[in-house]
């Protein structure tokens, strides 16, 4: 135990280590960096590597600058002309030189070598003058001198490079000749490039040593402001461990959403919000289907038990009800399927359909739902893109609802109508169209209580006055769903003795717009009907994606 505890905590540690050096604030980090230390590597490298090839250049035009300065010392009157030196002819003032001696005497005693830079002549093969100066590199060196012997051309400028005891020369030698005097000499000019190019890579490992600090602090920086950016990141990682089936309350603190990252985390929240309400939804779904389910389940178990099996009228009569009850399972199973269907993307085929024949041909079908009035009050023409058998369905269902709460001899309209609307009901999401076809079913029935109005569209949810009607409360979910799945929506108005209402709102699409499907689950009908406000003149809920209580212009036929 003592030593388990030790190195659960190292394990621990190197833990968390490992998932900060996964993260994306590092990813970032370490791509930001290494982007930046590369672009300092060759921004230094390109430069010193100039500074190198300039250098080679320019210490060609300082030799070819010194032969100018030669040749128009050499077009010139000497600047002594009283100069003493042996052996040598003094010209008169204004004459040029005739002495070759006189001539590079002048020149080395009237320039000055650079920093880098050292003058030998050498004068019937041997060194006449060189600067001594302790500074300077010797030039008069045999081997050197044997060298430049070796190179010299008469008449021409020689330019070339020397090494000797480590040390790189460029040396250039330029023949000199005078007027009268035929003896060779030679001007060599020495440059020491080896210290020119130990300075410019002493400056190259000081920009590297320099780029390393500036990098390193840069790296502090970085990792500060990219923790800021990526605290949302972070704060989205360390909500998704802690989520759970159990428990979807986590969410990602966001403080702004003026950013990507902002964003992301509040789309993420938006995320878990959809999915809570699914895992919600799914529950109560479950619930609900379980409820019902048990209640025919108990009657089945309930008669068996009781049963006298010795009896054939107790068996006939229990198998009747026993089959009734089977059948009663059944529509209730399929239409739970039904429910769970329309969430999938193909739960509707849109197609082109006439509106006109679609009305006529449902119409057919209502009668044989009960002995009611049955009137076809308004048809409208007209092509439009939709699932006419999903639509036929939603009718049916509206009708058989009618005739539950409405008694023989009452009346049961279908009609259907073009609305265009303004600003109330909304254009659905994406700019879609502004036409819409309302299609209602209207009886003259027992009506629906204000109460009763927001909770009708819920799964397994029946008014107080259905209490007694047989079925399980999925049919208007059903018409709901597939309302949703055309991206429309269901209203109803409704006073209790005064008969219900129920109008789809289907947006009119052509074939070069078909409905949007999306495999996104959609809002449960219960909950979102359970939000949705209620108007009272006269009394009309929206149970679905419109908002709003107004009702378009235009009034329904039964006003």
């Amino acid at each position: 135990m003592g030593n388990s505890y030790p190195g659960s905590m190292a394990a621990a540690r190197w833990r968390t280590v490992r998932t900060e050096l996964q993260s994306v604030r590092s990813r970032v980090l370490a791509t930001v960096i290494l982007c930046m230390a590369l672009t300092l590597v060759l921004v230094g490298g390109i430069t010193h590597y100039l500074r190198l090839v300039d250098l080679e250049e320019r210490v060609e035009r300082e030799i070819l600058q010194e032969v100018s300065e030669l040749q128009r010392l050499a077009d010139r009157r000497p600047i002594d002309p009283e100069a003493s030196l042996p052996d040598s002819r003094v010209p008169a003032e204004g004459e040029p030189f005739t002495d070759v001696d006189h001539l590079l005497y002048t020149f080395m005693t009237s320039t000055v070598p650079g920093e880098y830079e050292n003058f030998m002549v050498i004068l019937d093969g041997q060194p006449a003058y060189e600067y001594l100066d302790e500074s300077r590199f010797r030039l008069d060196q045999p081997e050197r001198v044997a060298v430049v012997q070796e190179r010299a051309r008469p008449g021409q400028t020689v330019i070339f490079d020397h090494e000797l005891e480590g040390r790189s020369l460029r040396i250039g030698v330029i023949d000199v000749s005078v007027p009268g005097d035929d003896r060779t000499a030679y001007l060599v000019i020495g440059t020491d490039l080896s210290s020119q190019r130990q300075l410019i890579t002493d400056s190259w490992w000081r920009y590297l040593g320099i780029s390393a600090v500036m990098l390193v602090l840069g790296t502090l920086v970085a990792y500060f402001l990219a923790g800021r950016v990526t605290a949302p990141i972070t704060r989205l990682r360390e909500a998704a461990e802690r989520i759970t089936v159990d428990d979807l309350t986590q969410r990602v603190p966001v403080s702004r959403t003026d950013s990507d990252v902002g964003q992301l985390a509040h789309h993420f929240n938006y995320m878990l919000d959809r999915i809570k309400d699914g895992f919600d939804q799914q529950r109560q779904f479950l619930d609900d289907a379980a409820h019902e389910l048990r209640t025919p389940l108990t009657i089945l178990h309930g008669n068996l038990e009781l049963m006298d099996a010795e009896d054939p009228g107790d068996v006939q009569e229990t198998r009747a009800m026993l089959l009734d009850e089977i059948e009663r399972m059944n529509r209730l199973v399929e239409d739970l399927l039904l429910l769970a269907k329309s969430q999938r993307a193909d739960f509707v085929r849109p197609e082109t359909i006439e509106t006109g024949d679609f009305l006529r041909d449902a119409m057919d079908r209502l009668p044989a739902l009960g002995d009611r009035t049955w009137r076809l009050e308004s048809v409208v023409s007209g092509p439009m893109v939709a699932d006419g058998q999903r639509l036929t369905q939603a009718v049916i269902q509206l009708a058989a609802n009618a005739v539950k709460f409405s008694s023989p001899g009452d009346t049961v309209a279908l009609g259907a109508r073009w609305s265009t609307v303004h600003d109330d009901p909304p254009v659905p999401s994406g700019g879609g169209p502004r036409r819409f076809l309302e299609l209602w079913v209207r009886d003259t029935g027992v009506g629906i209580a204000p109460e009763d109005q927001k909770r009708i569209f819920e799964r397994f949810a029946r008014a107080e006055a259905g209490r007694t009607v047989e079925g399980a409360g999925l049919g208007l979910a059903i018409v709901s769903a597939i309302a949703e799945a055309h991206d429309g929506t269901v209203r109803l108005r409704s006073q209790p003795g005064d008969g219900s209402t129920f109008t789809l709102w289907i947006p009119q699409r052509s074939a070069a717009a078909p409905v949007r499907l999306t495999a996104q689950p959609r809002q449960g009908a219960g909950e979102a009907r359970a939000e949705a406000p209620v108007v009272t003149e006269p009394l009309r809920t929206v149970p679905s994606g419109v908002p709003g209580g107004k009702e378009p212009d235009g009034q329904y036929p039964d006003r």
